[in-house]
């Protein structure tokens, strides 16, 4: 069905003078899409103290708090109307009721939790802290009241500063998508000289690393469902990656679950408007190799005890390799993420490592795949040591096997804390690979924010965008990088549109023009084409 634009006019959100703009990596998800409380268990308070506190409240609030995409698609069809009218007075109203709904639901669930808690948390293991119990019960009813705060009340002490932001992170989780992608519109179109023409939102598959095999309570197939209504809804302004996950589909050849995860990332770039796959190594799996790890590597108590197996990890690469082949022939790009973070486990930490990606490359050359995080989101304490070795796979010659292998700058946390650490560091790397031509490390980093996910770091999360503009205009008086063309223009969405196949007559685009049919065409498809082919 042809698409009706949605406001594309709203100079809010859009300026069709501006340079193409692509945000290649955020999240969207709500609480129904992920499990959270594990996810806070077993993966966020690993590493920060501050965030173990969590856990008994997110276990009381349960499984239900959050709203489910078939609640989200009845709501978007009572409100189509208004959204597709562009009338932004009436959408912004209409947006507030919504935040604020969402808003009040999650400050009455979190005292009630931690009311719960309390109750039963005498002599548990594991208690709500002093500083989690302190700021919930200072929430203010008004969402106005709650965003003033988190810029000045909250930020007495390091830990204060943590607990906020994950304060921040847990509400996003009661909103419905659509008002997370809305909020994220105007958050991040503040640029001085950039509007977002084109986030590219990726969705997660956790159920067999940290959910016992169990699904979440919005399924995939219906979290699908609800990102592509929100696709239509924005005109094609938000894009999706659909979640690979090798465990599943190898627990679906051993017949205990009745999905192929294959099977599923195929229909919905095939079937649904996605442009690409997902892949989450820290989660329990290397990018190839995995028969090298031994079977003992996997003996996690809390993996599921099907997965338990001597050959799990032959069967590991054997899925891969089936999804490295199809994308690799159908011109589907992968984000994976190379961060040694957000793991379950210590052991798993070194599956991002670059050596695993080259065998990935070495053995699929060709394939589409943007190393998310750029190797480690910090870039500074990792001295830019993974990101110079995922440079190193980058080719440049036609029909080589790094030709289409980029990286993007997703939760550069040290944008927002050391901003001249990590421009020294993203200035040698870049001239460190300044002669490689179409490799050089200017022709292929691309912007992205990790969205969702960087709110933890709180109020200053907003200006990730704008510390980046600053950045590149220092950036672009600078030839020495190898960059063809502005070097902000590449990072910010040249590179993108290369790297995702948008261009006219690649297969990504060759799929989206399909699936939009005759009708109006999302509005970064006219900036796409008016790249010139020096770009």
């Amino acid at each position: 069905m042809p698409v009706v634009p949605f406001c594309t006019t709203d100079p809010r959100i859009t300026d069709p003078s501006a340079p193409l703009t692509i945000d290649t990596h955020i999240h969207v998800f709500n609480g129904s899409d992920l499990q959270i409380q594990r996810f806070f268990d077993r993966i966020l308070a690993v590493n920060n103290p501050s965030f173990q506190g969590f856990g008994p409240i997110l276990r009381e609030l349960g499984r239900d708090f959050a709203p489910s995409a078939i609640e989200e698609i009845a709501e978007l069809q009572k409100i189509e109307w208004v959204i597709r009218a562009c009338d932004s007075a009436m959408l912004g109203q209409t947006m507030d009721s919504y935040r604020q709904a969402g808003y009040s639901k999650a400050v009455h669930g979190l005292r009630a939790a931690l009311k719960r808690s309390r109750t039963r948390g005498v002599g548990r293991l594991l208690e709500v802290s002093a500083e989690i119990e302190r700021q919930v019960d200072a929430l203010p009813e008004s969402l106005v009241e709650y965003r003033a705060s988190r810029r000045s009340k909250l930020r007495l002490s390091p830990e204060s500063i943590t607990v906020s932001g994950g304060i921040d992170f847990i509400m996003r989780n009661f909103q419905f998508r659509y008002v997370n992608v809305y909020d994220y519109l105007l958050e991040y179109s503040q640029g001085k000289e950039r509007k977002i023409d084109l986030v590219v939102a990726h969705l997660v598959d956790f159920d067999w690393p940290i959910g016992d095999g169990n699904p979440t309570p919005t399924s995939l197939s219906d979290q699908v469902r609800v990102m592509e209504q929100i696709t239509r809804l924005t005109s094609g302004r938000v894009q999706c990656f659909a979640p690979f996950d090798p465990m599943k589909e190898v627990a679906y050849t051993l017949g205990a679950t009745p999905s192929s995860s294959l099977e599923f990332v195929q229909d919905a770039v095939l079937n649904h408007g996605f442009i690409g796959v997902k892949l989450y190594p820290p989660m329990g799996f290397a990018p190839l190799c995995n028969a090298n790890l031994g079977s003992e590597f996997w003996n996690q108590p809390w993996l599921p005890s099907i997965l338990h197996r001597s050959d799990l990890g032959v069967r590991l690469d054997s899925a891969l390799s089936k999804l490295y082949k199809w994308c690799l022939a159908d011109g589907v790009p992968i984000m994976a993420h190379t961060s040694p973070t957000n793991g379950p486990s210590k052991s798993f930490e070194g599956l991002s490592k670059p050596k695993y990606w080259q065998a990935v490359r070495n053995y699929f050359g060709g394939i589409r795949i943007d190393f998310g995080h750029f190797g480690d989101t910090d870039l500074v304490d990792d001295k830019g040591r993974h990101a110079r070795h995922l440079s190193d796979l980058m080719t440049a010659e036609p029909s080589s096997a790094g030709e289409f292998l980029y990286a993007d700058s997703a939760y550069f946390v040290d944008l927002l804390s050391r901003p001249i650490e990590l421009e020294l560091y993203l200035t040698s790397l870049m001239r460190e690979s300044a002669t490689k031509g179409d490799a050089a490390l200017a022709q292929r980093l691309m912007y992205g924010s990790d969205w969702e996910m960087l709110v933890m770091e709180g109020a200053k999360s907003e200006q990730y965008l704008l510390r980046f503009e600053a950045m590149y205009d220092v950036f672009d008086r600078d030839v020495t990088f190898g960059a063809k063309g502005k070097l902000s223009d590449r990072f910010f969405g040249i590179n993108a549109a290369s790297f995702l196949g948008l261009r006219a007559r690649q297969p990504n685009r060759n799929r989206l023009d399909v699936y939009y049919g005759p009708g109006p065409k999302p509005a970064w498809m006219s900036k796409v084409d008016e790249l010139t082919l020096m770009t």
